[in-house]
């Protein structure tokens, strides 16, 4: 059994906790790996620069290589790796030659990329897995099939093409795609119906750490919510409120702009504009909900830093809104705020940064909060892949218990939602041998 890799911060009784639950799905421990070939189902789906269009954080990649790679190659695996890079049609939709080339420095061990899924060129490459020619294979963008992300069951997925041809070519199906893990995908979904099945480490860890927490973790719980992903943020909010598995939500960021708005001010022109552009004016009403409904345990800021037109920081309060320059952070006093919140609690949940964090004048509410939380004794998770790379920014990544890498994943585990990749582990886990 591996100790929980995605985190540093967390007391023994607690990881003994862990260790306790029960899963539902077989992991890693459950299976002899020397000699077989390992379909390996990864999230590395990286943030890239839209002027370079090289990787701005590796996180996923460093996690997988250093955890469940690592593993596999040790006892004596050998590895067809499936994951994805972007959506069709988006701008960092793009193959995966990119990731063999980074993952072969970072495991010193040559990745080869084959620039197909399951055509002739795909299979022909695993057959030289299988004989030895390769240990760790890359095959193409996974998105590239056109039935890779169609809706269906996992039963469904099951017969299809790329499901049915790949299983035919490995032994093992693996799934440590955490952060995908919220989708009904084929590669996600599909295989535990056809092939021995089980989770990578960092699938296991992080439902390990998430169940608890929901399970057994301690109050006061504090949940910081912050970043621009407004509907996720909502959603949060008012399950928390709903379920009352939150004493405390502190919004900051542009969701805790859109609780601002919700509850009567007015932002000025710049801000709304922004505001409306990421999808805030549909969501206002949901927002006033959740304020009506759930106000007494939300926290806004009570302060704001704007950029002035010579790109300097400015503190306002709100009395001075409206405000015709762009909010980019929270100020001195909203800090404070969260910092008292954050000494009281026990259980600390972090999605999403409460400023513009990569400008360094306006990483001052990311730095406190999280050197606060660093310092403080409570169970502590963030997840999302701004907070994340913001935590690596920052330095302070490595005092929290638990680093997630899901956005999507984590919110709508942190929800208490059936995540469908982990469903069709739960469904098949018997069939897995």
């Amino acid at each position: 059994m591996v100790a929980n890799p995605l985190g540093s911060k967390i007391r023994e009784d607690i990881l003994e906790s862990m260790l306790k639950i029960d899963l539902g799905f077989k992991t890693m421990d459950d299976f002899d790996f020397e000699g077989k070939i390992v379909l390996l189902r990864t999230d590395m789906n990286l943030p890239l620069d839209p002027k370079t269009n090289m990787p701005i954080d590796l996180t996923r990649m460093k996690v997988l290589a250093e955890t469940t790679l690592t593993e596999l190659l040790v006892r004596g695996a050998r590895v067809v790796i499936l994951t994805h890079q972007g959506r069709p049609g988006d701008a960092d939709f793009t193959t995966t030659d990119l990731h063999a080339k980074i993952l072969t420095k970072m495991l010193k061990t040559k990745v080869f990329y084959v620039p197909d899924v399951y055509g002739p060129k795909a299979i022909e490459a695993i057959k030289k897995v299988r004989e030895g020619a390769y240990r760790i294979l890359m095959l193409e963008n996974v998105r590239t099939d056109p039935e890779e992300m169609i809706k269906r069951t996992g039963e469904d997925h099951s017969i299809s093409k790329q499901v049915q041809t790949l299983s035919m070519l490995c032994d093992i199906y693996v799934n440590d795609a955490f952060a995908a893990a919220h989708r009904a995908n084929a590669s996600l979904t599909g295989y535990p119906y056809v092939l021995p099945s089980c989770a990578g480490r960092v699938m296991e860890w992080e439902v390990r750490a998430i169940t608890w927490l929901l399970q057994y973790s301690e109050k006061p719980r504090l949940y910081i919510v912050g970043g621009a992903k407004l509907d996720d943020a909502i959603s949060i909010c008012k399950h928390l409120g709903e379920t009352s598995k939150a004493d405390w939500i502190f919004t900051c960021g542009l969701i805790g702009n859109l609780y601002l708005k919700a509850a009567g001010y007015n932002l000025g022109e710049i801000n709304e504009k922004f505001l409306e552009r990421k999808g805030g004016f549909l969501l206002m009403e949901s927002a006033k909900e959740v304020l009506n409904n759930y106000g007494d345990k939300i926290f806004m800021p009570s302060d704001l830093a704007v950029e002035t037109p010579k790109g300097e920081r400015v503190e306002v309060p709100l009395s001075a809104l409206p405000i015709n320059m762009p909010i980019k952070d929270i100020g001195q006093s909203s800090c404070e705020i969260a910092e008292d919140l954050i000494n009281k609690a026990r259980t600390i949940i972090v999605s999403g940064p409460p400023g513009v964090y990569e400008e360094e004048q306006f990483s001052i509410g990311t730095k406190r909060i999280f050197k606060a939380i660093a310092f403080s004794d409570a169970f502590s998770l963030a997840g999302g892949g701004h907070t994340v790379a913001a935590l690596n920014l920052t330095g302070y990544a490595k005092y929290f218990s638990h680093i997630s890498t899901g956005g999507g994943a984590l919110i709508e585990m942190l929800m208490e939602k059936e995540l469908p990749a982990i469903e069709a582990l739960r469904k098949n886990h018997k069939k897995s041998s």
